[in-house]
């Protein structure tokens, strides 16, 4: 029994040029294809830690940038009072 490869010469010596230059191109082009996918699992797999969204994982990111020491400079109700530092609207009292 021959394999699909041995087969795959035999008919390629029996073909015209213009036909090998052909499959030539589209076996080039297949392997293309195959090797981006490749990549981009790779990357997509190593970018996220796991269980974590895209985005989420991308504000974790950022936020390991930003020093200790900066976080605790932002005030403890920030994310309550968000439109009175931005906007100067009044305080939500606790």
């Amino acid at each position: 029994m021959t394999s699909a490869r041995e087969q795959l010469i035999q008919e390629l010596n029996r073909t015209p040029d213009f036909v090998v230059q052909e499959v030539l191109d589209f076996l080039l082009f297949i392997k293309t294809r195959l090797k981006q996918r490749t990549e981009e699992k790779q990357v997509d797999s190593s970018d996220q830690s796991p269980g974590l969204p895209p985005f989420l994982q991308f504000v974790e990111e950022i936020s390991a940038q930003v020093p200790r020491e900066e976080w605790e400079k932002l005030p403890k109700d920030l994310s309550k009072n968000v439109d009175h530092y931005l906007y100067g609207s009044p305080k939500e009292e606790e």
